[in-house]
C-alpha cells in the first residue's frame, strides 16, 4: 500500500506540473499576436484541448466514484470540460480557426457547443461582418440556431476581404433610395434561401449574395403602396427578379457584339474587357409602366453588371413612381471638347464612379443607346442627384449630358432662372465631376 501511495503521489505531482504549464501557456497564448499563428497551428491546439478536456472528465469520474465508495457518500462527481477554459483564449482560438475547424471542433465535443455559439456569434461572425465591409450594413438574427450560425460565418467569409463589397454598396444605394433601413437584419429563413453550398457557389457571387439580402429591399411608394422587393429568385438553372415569374427572368453573361462604333478604345466590348466573374453583365426586358407597374415590355437593355441592373431599377423606381425629380436641360456637348474631358468619362471602365461619385451605372439598349449614370449625392446627403452622360444610337462624337435632382429648389429664386441658380448644391456636386465642361452644361458656354 506504502508503494501505491507512493505512486499515486507522484501522478498528482507531475499532474500538477503540467496543469501549471498548461495555464502559464494559456495565460501567454491570450496575449500572442494573432496573425503569427496559422489556422494549421490553431487546429492542433483545439485537438488537444478536446482531447484534455475528455481525458479530464475521465479522471474526474474516476477520482469522485473513488472517493464516493470508500466513504460512502453520495457526492455528485463534477465534469471538468473545455467550457471552463477561460473567455479571452477560447476568443482567441475561435478567431483564429476556419470555419471548417470550428465545426469539428463543435461535433467533436458536442458539451461546448453550447459554449462555443455566443463566442462565434458575438467575436467570429461579428469580425468576419467587419471584414467583409458590411459593419452598418447587415447583421445576423441574435436568434439564429448554431447551424445558422455557421452557415452565416461561411457565407460572410467565403471569398475573402471585401467580397460583399458590390452587395453593400448595393444596399447602401437602396437606403439612399428610401428602400431600406440599415443595418438589415439577415434571419434564418434568408439563410435557407441556399440548400447547400454547391447551390450558393453555383451562381455568380453577387446574385448567391443578393438572394439572401434582397428581399429585404422593399419598392414602395410614399402612399405606402409596395411594388414588390427588389428580390432574386432561382427557378431551376434560371434567375428572376422582382417577380417568380418567366417573363421577369434575367440572362447573366449574354452575348455582347464588337462594337460597331468608336465608343470604347478596345477591340472587346468594355462589358467584356472590364467584366467581373463574380457580377457579370446581365440582359432584361424589365420596364416600370405608369399606371401598370413593373412589367417585362421593354427591349432587352444590357448592364455592365448585375449590381448596376439592381441600382438601375431602383432608380427607375425612385424617378417614375415616386418622382420628385428636377432635370436640367439636356446639352448636346461634343466629346473631344475641352481637351476631351468627356472622352475620358466615356472610354473609362464602367464600373468606376467619377472622382467625387459614389456609384456608376452603365447600360447599353437593344437600339444602341448607351448611358453612364453616375451619383453625385450618398445617403449623408439630403437629396438625390445624378449625372447621366448618353451617346445616342448612330452618333459617336456627341454625348447628351443633363442632370436630375431631387433638391429642393432655393427660395426666392425665379421658376425660370437657369438650373444652376435655382438647384445651387446640386450644381456645386456637378461642377467638380463636370471639369471643364462645367459651364457648358451649367452655364450655357459655347465649346
Amino acid at each position: 500500500m506504502a508503494a501505491m501511495r507512493e505512486q499515486l503521489l507522484a501522478g498528482i505531482e507531475t499532474y500538477q506540473t503540467n496543469q501549471a504549464n498548461v495555464n502559464s501557456c494559456i495565460d501567454r497564448f491570450s496575449q500572442m499576436d494573432t496573425a503569427a499563428v496559422s489556422p494549421l497551428m490553431m487546429s492542433n491546439v483545439i485537438w488537444h484541448l478536446v482531447a484534455a478536456s475528455a481525458r479530464l472528465a475521465q479522471l474526474a469520474d474516476s477520482m469522485y466514484s473513488t472517493i464516493a465508495l470508500t466513504t460512502h457518500t453520495c457526492t455528485q462527481a463534477q465534469r471538468w470540460h473545455v467550457t471552463d477554459m477561460p473567455a479571452e483564449p477560447m476568443r482567441i482560438i475561435i478567431a483564429l480557426s476556419d470555419v471548417t475547424t470550428i465545426a469539428r471542433f463543435s461535433s467533436t465535443a458536442r458539451p461546448i457547443t453550447a459554449a462555443l455559439r455566443p463566442i462565434v456569434r458575438r467575436f467570429r461572425l461579428s469580425k468576419a461582418v467587419e471584414v467583409a465591409g458590411l459593419s452598418g450594413v447587415v447583421r445576423f438574427d441574435t436568434q439564429l440556431d448554431h447551424g445558422d450560425v455557421m452557415k452565416a460565418m461561411w457565407m460572410v467569409e467565403k471569398g475573402g476581404e471585401g467580397e460583399w463589397k458590390e452587395a453593400g454598396e448595393a444596399l447602401r444605394f437602396a437606403e439612399h433610395c428610401g428602400y431600406c433601413q440599415l443595418p438589415i437584419t439577415v434571419s434564418a429563413e434568408d439563410l435557407q434561401t441556399h440548400a447547400t453550398k454547391a447551390d450558393y457557389s453555383s451562381l455568380p457571387r453577387f446574385c448567391a449574395q443578393w438572394m439572401v439580402v434582397g428581399r429585404q429591399v422593399a419598392l414602395r411608394r410614399p402612399t405606402g403602396q409596395q411594388d414588390g422587393t427588389l428580390q432574386l429568385f432561382r427557378h431551376n438553372n434560371e434567375i428572376r427578379i422582382i417577380r417568380n415569374q418567366p417573363n421577369f427572368a434575367i440572362t447573366t453573361n449574354p452575348p455582347l457584339p464588337l462594337p460597331s462604333r468608336p465608343t470604347h478604345p478596345f477591340s472587346q466590348h468594355p462589358f467584356t474587357h472590364h467584366a467581373k466573374p463574380h457580377d457579370p453583365p446581365v440582359r432584361h426586358s424589365i420596364v416600370w409602366q405608369h399606371g401598370v407597374g413593373w412589367t417585362a415590355a421593354g427591349a432587352n437593355n444590357v448592364h455592365a453588371s448585375a449590381s448596376s441592373m439592381l441600382k438601375r431599377l431602383l432608380r427607375v423606381h425612385r424617378v417614375l413612381a415616386v418622382g420628385g425629380f428636377t432635370q436640367s436641360p439636356a446639352v448636346v456637348v461634343d466629346r473631344s471638347a475641352r481637351g476631351g474631358h468627356l472622352d475620358r468619362i466615356m472610354t473609362r471602365s464602367p464600373h468606376t464612379p467619377l472622382n467625387g461619385c459614389s456609384e456608376a451605372l452603365t447600360c447599353e439598349g437593344a437600339n444602341g443607346r448607351c448611358v453612364q449614370l453616375h451619383a453625385l449625392t450618398t445617403s449623408d446627403d439630403p437629396f438625390i442627384s445624378w449625372i447621366p452622360f448618353g451617346i445616342p444610337p448612330g452618333n459617336s462624337q456627341d454625348v447628351l449630358v443633363s442632370i436630375l435632382t431631387s433638391e429642393a429648389p432655393a427660395a426666392g429664386v425665379p421658376q425660370d432662372a437657369p438650373f444652376a441658380q435655382r438647384f445651387p448644391l446640386t450644381a456645386a456636386k456637378a461642377r467638380r465631376v463636370l471639369g471643364p465642361i462645367a459651364p457648358i452644361v451649367l452655364d450655357g458656354q459655347a465649346p
